[in-house]
C-alpha cells in the first residue's frame, strides 16, 4: 500500500492510498480515494464544482513509476465531471473559439468547441486499463450519471439539468474527436461518468467490480471457514442487485449455506423480496434523522454501535 497527495473532489489536497502488485507493473486505484466523499472537508457543495483531477494525478504518478496496467475501482465518488479532470491531467486538451487552451470543468465547458487527444494518446497508447464497475447506468438520460447519481452527491434539480447539458456537450465533442460516443457505454454513468471516459478515451476493459475482486482475492476460499458473513455499503437497495459487492458476496455465502447480515447507511423503506432473499438481516446504521453530511461524518460511530449490538445478540444466542 502506498499513498500520494493529490487534488480532492473540490480541489483541496487529500492523501490517496493505492496498491501496487505484479512486481510494480499493476496499480489498483480506488476512485473514492482521490475524488470521493473522504476528500471533502466541510459541507457538500454542488457536484458541478467537483473534479477528477486527483485521479489523473495518481495515474500519472503510476505511469512515471513504470506501471503498465491500472485496475480502477469505480464507486464512492463525489464527482460528476465525466472524467474530464482526469483526462486533462493525462493530456486531453480543451480549446475555446479563439483556440485558447482552457482548464475545463462542468461550469465552463460551454466555452469549449474542440478537443485534442494527441498528447493523451501518446501517453497512454501502451497502457492497459481495467475498470471495475457494479452498475449498468449509461452516461446520459433518465438513468444517467447526472439524474441518478447527481442528487446522491449534493446536486439540486437545477444542478442535474446543468450537469446533463454539460455531459451531453462533452459527448458531442468526444464524437467529433474520436468518432465514437460515450453515451452508449454500459456502466458509463458510474462514478459521475468515469466509466464512459475510461472506456471511450482509454479503451478500458469493463468488468463487474465485485465479482472481479472476489476472483482476484480468492474470497470464496475464505468463506469456507466462515459461519456468518457481515457485509455493508453506503446504500443497499435495488441497484445493489445489478452486481454490487454486498449482493455478490452474499450470493457466494448463500451458495455455502452461510447466513448474511447487511449493514448500510440507507436501506429502502420497503425491502423487496428480490433484495431480502440475500440477507438474513438488513439494517440501516443511522440512529436518528440527520442531514447527509452529518450522517457521513458519523459513519464510524454508527457502524461501530450497530456492529456491537449485533455482536451482543450473537453472544446471547450462543449462550
Amino acid at each position: 500500500m502506498d499513498s500520494l497527495e493529490v487534488s480532492g473532489a473540490y480541489g483541496a489536497t487529500v492523501k490517496a492510498f493505492f496498491g501496487i502488485i505484479d512486481q510494480g507493473n499493476t496499480a489498483i486505484i480506488e476512485v473514492a480515494e482521490t475524488s470521493g466523499f473522504k476528500s471533502i472537508k466541510g459541507p457538500l457543495r454542488s457536484p458541478r464544482e467537483s473534479i477528477t483531477k486527483g485521479l489523473g494525478e495518481l495515474i500519472m504518478h503510476g505511469i512515471t513509476a513504470g506501471v503498465k496496467h491500472f485496475i480502477i475501482c469505480l464507486g464512492g465518488s463525489a464527482t460528476v465531471d465525466g472524467g474530464l479532470g482526469m483526462l486533462q491531467e493525462l493530456g486531453l486538451a480543451c480549446y475555446d473559439r479563439s483556440e485558447k487552451l482552457l482548464q475545463a470543468n462542468a461550469c465552463n465547458f460551454h466555452e469549449v468547441v474542440r478537443l485534442d487527444i494527441t498528447a493523451l494518446r501518446e501517453l497512454t497508447m501502451n497502457l492497459q486499463f481495467t475498470v471495475l464497475c457494479d452498475v449498468e447506468n449509461k452516461l446520459l438520460g433518465s438513468q444517467g450519471a447526472a439524474t441518478v447519481f447527481g442528487p446522491q452527491k449534493g446536486a439540486s434539480e437545477q444542478d442535474v439539468i446543468a450537469l446533463e447539458k454539460f455531459l451531453t456537450q462533452f459527448d458531442t465533442l468526444t464524437e467529433k474527436a474520436l468518432n465514437k460516443s460515450m453515451a452508449q457505454v454500459i456502466g458509463g454513468g458510474a462514478a459521475g461518468g468515469l466509466g464512459a471516459a475510461f472506456h471511450t478515451y482509454l479503451e478500458a476493459k469493463m468488468e463487474k467490480g465485485a465479482a472481479y475482486f472476489c476472483e482476484l482475492t480468492g474470497f470464496g476460499g475464505f468463506l469456507e471457514k466462515a459461519d456468518l458473513l457481515i457485509t455493508g455499503e453506503g446504500s443497499i437497495d435495488e441497484q445493489s442487485l445489478e452486481g454490487k459487492a454486498p449482493v455478490v458476496v452474499a450470493q457466494l455465502a448463500l451458495d455455502r449455506n452461510i447466513p448474511v447480515i447487511g449493514l448500510a447507511g440507507g436501506i429502502p423503506l420497503s425491502i423487496s423480496p428480490d433484495l431480502q432473499r440475500y440477507f438474513s438481516m438488513l439494517l440501516a446504521i443511522g440512529n436518528k434523522p440527520v442531514a447527509l453530511e452529518e450522517a457521513i461524518s458519523h459513519t464510524k460511530a454508527n457502524l461501530t454501535r450497530t456492529a456491537t449490538q449485533i455482536a451482543n445478540l450473537l453472544c446471547t444466542s450462543n449462550k
